[in-house]
């Protein structure tokens, strides 16, 4: 199974088939999974896609506070501006929203405290 790995640790590549771009990691607010691509929203309201799964980031994302709280979210605790227990979702502070799994609801249990 092919996992991230990155020498760097402030900064993340992403590689398309033709182009790369590297991404300050505390700049990235939301990661998307659809279906086997993975969006990322990044701070000031621009998104980038890559033909990987989110899976393939999680263990590096993990070491830099992301939490997984859906199976096809991931999010930067630093980011978030609210949370609705009743409709079970975040809101991050550029306006994007994120479902919560009630399986994954003990990880917000870290971010509330």
């Amino acid at each position: 199974m092919k996992t991230y790995k990155q020498k760097g640790n402030e900064s993340l590549l992403i590689l398309n088939q033709k182009t790369y771009s590297k991404v300050l990691i505390n700049q990235i607010v939301l990661i998307r999974g659809d279906i086997n691509y993975t969006v990322f929203h990044i701070k000031g309201g621009t998104e980038k896609t890559v033909a990987h799964t989110i899976k393939f980031f999680e263990p590096h994302l993990k070491t830099h506070g992301f939490l997984r709280v859906h199976r096809a979210f991931m999010i930067n605790p630093n980011y978030v501006k609210e949370y609705d227990a009743e409709k079970e979702y975040l809101t991050m502070s550029d306006g994007q929203t994120a479902m919560i799994s009630r399986r994954r609801k003990h990880t917000l249990k870290q971010l509330i405290r």
